[in-house]
C-alpha cells in the first residue's frame, strides 16, 4: 500500500513557505526601515546641528541621573521576568544565576531584537551547565516574550481609556475611534479570559502552572497567582523603561499618554523585525510628540535613551558572558579547540558594533580639532578619516567570519582594530574610541581559542540579509551626514575634494568610499565561483574515504562506499561528511567520519556549503555527545530513536539472563545451521543475489538508498560477508561494517529467504556477537529503532509526542515495537540518535525529505510489518 504524502500533509506548501519566508521578512523589514527614515527626515528637517547642541547643553545632571536610575529599575524588572520564567518552567536556579541570565539575555535581546532567539541562545549557554534542557530554556524564552507581548496591548488600551483626550491628540484620532479601538482590545481580553476559565483542566504540571484545553491541545499556562505577579512586573517595567525617556524631555506631557505611545512604539519596533526597532520606534515617538515638545529636544532625548537603555547595558552583559566563558576555558582547557561556547558570538557582535562606531565617527569633530590641525598635516587627517570608515565596513563583514570561528578573520580583525585605534587618534584625538577598539582587540586575543577554523576568508557564506543590514547601516550614516550638515551649501564636487579642510567633504568621501568598498565585496561574493553542491565521488575519493573509515571508530562510515552520496573532506583530508540533497534539504548522514579533533570545523564547513547555496542543513542520526557542535552552528535537535548496542565485555551467553539465546544457539547448530564468514571480495555473489532478489520480491520492495547499502558488487566487495547455511545452501546473509580499531562493529544489508527455520535470525545475531567478542571488539551495534524512547509527557515537543504515538499505534505501516522487542533480546544498552536541523517548520520538512531520500521517492514508501 503506497502512502501518498501529499494527502497526509501539505508539505509542499510548507516547503514554499520556508523557502521564501526570509525573503519576505527581509523585504518587509527594509520597507519599514526606509519609510521610518523618510518619516524621521520630514519631521527633523527644520532643525540643525546648533539646535541639537543647545538641547544637549540644556540637559541637567539630575535628568541623566534619574534616567539611569529608571534604567536600573527596568533591568531589575527584567530580572524578575527571569524569575517568573523559571517558576513557569518548573526549574530551580540560584538567585545569582537568575540575575546574570536575566541581565545578559535582556541586554542582548533589546539590542539585537528577536529576543526569544537571541535571549534564548544566551540562556542555553548559561543554564545548560546547571542541568536545564533545551525544552526548559525554550519555555523560559517563550514565557518572557509572550508575557510582554500579551500584556503591553492591555496596558496601552487601559492608558488610552484613562487619558482619552490626550490620546486623541497624540494619535490624531477621534474620540470615538479611541474608544472603539481600546474597547475592542479590552473585550478581546475578557473573551479570552472567559474562554480559558471554561476550558481549564485540573492537571497542574507544577505549582505555578495549569493546563488549559485549546481545541485538541493541552496548553501549559501560568496560574492566576503567577499571571498576576507577571502583570505587575510588566506594568512596572513599562513605567520604568518609559521613564528613562520621559525624564530626558524638557517639557513633560501627560505621563499616562506618554507611556501609551511608548508602548505602541515598542510593539511597532518588534513587529518591524528590525534589530532594536531602530528608526521605527523613533519615527512613532517623533510623530506623536515633536510638535508639543520640540523636534531637537526630542531627538536628543531619543539618542540618549538609546545609549542608556540599549548601549550601556551591553557592556556589563558582554563582560559577564566573557567572564563565564573564561571560567569554562580555565576549568576545561582540554576541550578548548572544540568547546567554543558563546564567546565567538559575543565577540562578533562586539566587532560589528566597533565597525558601526568607526563608520559614524567621521561626522564627529574630535576632542580638539584645532590642536590636531596644528600638528598633523591635513592630508594625514583626510586619509585617517577615509581609512577609519573603510576599516569600519571591513569590521562589519569580518563579524560574520568571527561568528563562523575563522582564525583568519580573527587575525585580520585584531590587526584592523589596532590600526583603527591609531587612526582614531590621528583624525581628532578620539581617545575614547581608540580605547574601545584596543579593549576589543585585547579581548579577541584573550579568546583566541574560540576561533579554531583554519579556512580562508573567502569561505565566509554571506547572505543578502547580512548585506542588507550593512547597507542599512550605511544608509543611516548618509542620513546622519545630510541631517547634520543640511544647512551647509551642497555641491556634488564635495565628494571629490580631498584637499579641503572641512568635515563635510570628509564625511561624504567616507560614505562614498564605504559604499564602493561594500558594493565591490558584494559583487565579488555574487560572482565568485560557487562550490559544487553534489559531485559523485570518484574511485580516488572512495579509496581515501575507505582508509579514513578503517582508521576510525565509526563503522557506519562504510555506507560511503555505496557511491550514491557526495563526500566533503576537511582540508587535511583526515575526516569527511557524506551527504545527499532532496529539495532544499542537504542531508548529512551521521556525524563526521574520521579525526575527532577536526569534527567541529568540518560541521561548520558543511553549514557554510549549505548557506552558500541557500539550502537547509540537516544532520541525520547524530550522537548525543556531538550535539553541542550542531547547537554551535545554530541548529536544533529532534530525537529520531535509539540505537541498540551490545557491550561485548558484559555479554555472557552462559549467564542466566541469556538462557533463551543459549538455547537458540545450541538448537540452531543441532538443526544444521552454520555461520560462515567470507573475507572482502571472496563471497559467492551469484548465490547471494538470488537470496537478495527473493527477499525484495517477497517484501514487494525495492533497494533503499542513502542510510542503507544496496546489493552491488562494487559495494559488497569492501566488506566481510556473514552467511547462514542450511542444507548446504545460503538462506541468509549480512554485510559487516567494521574498522581496524576493533571498537565497534555493525551490520548493513540483511537479506533472508522466506521458508527458513524459525530461529535463523536470532542464531545469526548470536553468532555475530560471539564472533566479535572473540576478536576483541568492545561494542556490536544492532542498528537504530525509529521513534524508540520518545515520550508522550506533557510539555514534550509536539514532534516527539507525535513520534511516540506513531511508535505505539503505527504497526499498520511499520512494526516498530516488534523491532524493539527483537533487539532487546541482545542489547545491553540503548543510545539516543538525533536529527539536527534549523528551527521553525524545517524539522518537519527535513524529516520528509530524508524519508524520501532513504525510500527513493514517494513510490518507495511501502507498508511493512516485518522488522
Amino acid at each position: 500500500m503506497k502512502i501518498l504524502a501529499r494527502r497526509v500533509l501539505p508539505w509542499q506548501l510548507i516547503e514554499y513557505f520556508t523557502r521564501y519566508r526570509q525573503l519576505l521578512v527581509l523585504i518587509f523589514g527594509l520597507l519599514i526601515f526606509f519609510i521610518a527614515l523618510i518619516v524621521c527626515w520630514n519631521l527633523l528637517k527644520e532643525i540643525n546641528l546648533n539646535d541639537l547642541k543647545r538641547s544637549i547643553h540644556s540637559l541637567s545632571v539630575h535628568t541623566i541621573l534619574f534616567s539611569c536610575l529608571s534604567a536600573i529599575g527596568s533591568y531589575v524588572m527584567l530580572i524578575c521576568y527571569e524569575w517568573s520564567a523559571a517558576r513557569y518552567a518548573g526549574v530551580k536556579l540560584k538567585p545569582s544565576t537568575i540575575v546574570v541570565g536575566g541581565t545578559c539575555a535582556s541586554a542582548i535581546g533589546n539590542a539585537i531584537g528577536l529576543s526569544a532567539l537571541s535571549g534564548g541562545a544566551v540562556r542555553c549557554r548559561l543554564y545548560f551547565k546547571y542541568g536545564l534542557t533545551t525544552i526548559d530554556v525554550a519555555r523560559m524564552s517563550i514565557f518572557v516574550t509572550l508575557s510582554l507581548g500579551f500584556t503591553l496591548p492591555l496596558l496601552a488600551a487601559i492608558a488610552a481609556l484613562i487619558q482619552t483626550k490626550n490620546t486623541m491628540l497624540a494619535l490624531h484620532l477621534s474620540v470615538q475611534s479611541v474608544w472603539l479601538i481600546a474597547g475592542s482590545v479590552l473585550c478581546l481580553y475578557i473573551v479570552l479570559l472567559i474562554f480559558l476559565y471554561r476550558n481549564r483542566r485540573n492537571e497542574r504540571p507544577n505549582k505555578d502552572t495549569r493546563l488549559f484545553q485549546i481545541i485538541r491541545w493541552a496548553i501549559r499556562l501560568p496560574n492566576l497567582r503567577l499571571a498576576c505577579w507577571q502583570f505587575l512586573i510588566t506594568l512596572l517595567d513599562a513605567i520604568l523603561a518609559g521613564s528613562i525617556l520621559y525624564f530626558l524631555l524638557p517639557n513633560h506631557p501627560s505621563f499616562i499618554t506618554f507611556i501609551m505611545i511608548y508602548i505602541l512604539a515598542l510593539v511597532a519596533g518588534v513587529l518591524s523585525h528590525i534589530p532594536g526597532g531602530v528608526g521605527v520606534f523613533e519615527a512613532i515617538i517623533l510623530a506623536a510628540f515633536s510638535s508639543e515638545i520640540g523636534a531637537a529636544s526630542l531627538t536628543v532625548a531619543l539618542l540618549i535613551y538609546r545609549i542608556i537603555y540599549i548601549l550601556i547595558p551591553l557592556i556589563p552583559a558582554g563582560i559577564l558572558l566573557l567572564i563565564n566563558e573564561g571560567k569554562n576555558y580555565l576549568t576545561t582547557p582540554q576541550v578548548k579547540e572544540t568547546e567554543t561556547g558563546i564567546a565567538a558570538s559575543v565577540m562578533a557582535v562586539t566587532v560589528f558594533f566597533a565597525g558601526v562606531v568607526m563608520m559614524f565617527s567621521s561626522v564627529v569633530p574630535g576632542f580638539n580639532p584645532h590642536l590636531v590641525n596644528s600638528f598633523i598635516p591635513n592630508k594625514v587627517i583626510n586619509i585617517a578619516h577615509l581609512s577609519s570608515s573603510l576599516i569600519g565596513v571591513l569590521c562589519l563583514l569580518l563579524a560574520m567570519g568571527l561568528r563562523r570561528r575563522l582564525f583568519s578573520a580573527w587575525g585580520v580583525t585584531v590587526l584592523l582594530l589596532f590600526i583603527g585605534s591609531i587612526f582614531s587618534i590621528l583624525r581628532g584625538l578620539h581617545w575614547i574610541e581608540a580605547g574601545i577598539l584596543l579593549s576589543i582587540a585585547i579581548l579577541l586575543i584573550k579568546f583566541r581559542h574560540a576561533f579554531y577554523r583554519k579556512n580562508h576568508l573567502r569561505v565566509i557564506p554571506f547572505s543578502f540579509k547580512f548585506f542588507a543590514i550593512c547597507f542599512c547601516m550605511l544608509a543611516m550614516f548618509v542620513w546622519v551626514i545630510l541631517f547634520i550638515y543640511q544647512d551647509v551649501p551642497y555641491s556634488h564636487s564635495l565628494w571629490w575634494q580631498f584637499e579641503l579642510d572641512s568635515r563635510v567633504p570628509r564625511a561624504l568621501r567616507a560614505a562614498l568610499g564605504s559604499f564602493i568598498l561594500l558594493s565591490c565585496i558584494m559583487l565579488f561574493w555574487l560572482f565568485r565561483p560557487a562550490l559544487p553542491i553534489l559531485t559523485k565521488p570518484n574511485k580516488q575519493q572512495l579509496a581515501k574515504a575507505y582508509q579514513i573509515i578503517l582508521a576510525s571508530k565509526q563503522p557506519e562510515g562504510g555506507l560511503a562506499m555505496c557511491g550514491d552520496k557526495s563526500l566533503l573532506f576537511n582540508e587535511s583530508e583526515t575526516s569527511f561528511i557524506m551527504y545527499a540533497r532532496r529539495g532544499r534539504s542537504m542531508v548529512a548522514l551521521y556525524d563526521p567520519i574520521g579525526d575527532i579533533s577536526e569534527r567541529a570545523d568540518l560541521i561548520w564547513e558543511f553549514r557554510d556549503l549549505c548557506d552558500q547555496h541557500r539550502l537547509r542543513p540537516v544532520f541525520y542520526q547524530v550522537k548525543a555527545a556531538n550535539l553541542p557542535f550542531y547547537m554551535d552552528i545554530g541548529l536544533r535537535t529532534v530525537k529520531l530513536g535509539e540505537e541498540a548496542l551490545v557491550n561485548l565485555k558484559k555479554f555472557d551467553l552462559n549467564s542466566k539472563g541469556y538462557k533463551d539465546l543459549r538455547y537458540t544457539w545450541n538448537r540452531g547448530q543441532r538443526d544444521g545451521l552454520s555461520l560462515v564468514f567470507y573475507p572482502p571480495g571472496t563471497a559467492p555473489l551469484d548465490e547471494l543475489k538470488l537470496v537478495s532478489d527473493t527477499w525484495l520480491k517477497n517484501k514487494h520492495s525495492k533497494e533503499k538508498q542513502f542510510s542503507l547499502g544496496s546489493f552491488s558488487k562494487d559495494y559488497l566487495d569492501n566488506f566481510t560477508i556473514a552467511a547462514i547455511k542450511y542444507e548446504n545452501r545460503i538462506i541468509a546473509f549480512v554485510n559487516l561494517l567494521e574498522t581496524q580499531q576493533c571498537y565497534c562493529a555493525s551490520i548493513d544489508l540483511m537479506r533472508v529467504l522466506q521458508d527458513i527455520p524459525k530461529l535463523t535470525m536470532e542464531f545469526l545475531m548470536v553468532g555475530l556477537i560471539l564472533h566479535y567478542q572473540e576478536k576483541g571488539f568492545k561494542y556490536f551495534s544492532l542498528g537504530m529503532v525509529p521513534l524508540a524512547g520518545m515520550q508522550r509527557r506533557r510539555g514534550a515537543p509536539l514532534i516527539q509526542r507525535l513520534g511516540a504515538l506513531v511508535f505505539r499505534r503505527g504497526g499498520r505501516f511499520y512494526n516498530f515495537q516488534g523491532l524493539r522487542r527483537f533487539k532487546e533480546k541482545f542489547a545491553t544498552q540503548w543510545e539516543p540518535r538525533y536529527m539536527a536541523v534549523p528551527a521553525g517548520l524545517d524539522p518537519l520538512v527535513a524529516l520528509i525529505d530524508t524519508t524520501m531520500l532513504i525510500s527513493g521517492g514517494i513510490t518507495g514508501l511501502k507498508k511493512s510489518k516485518n522488522p
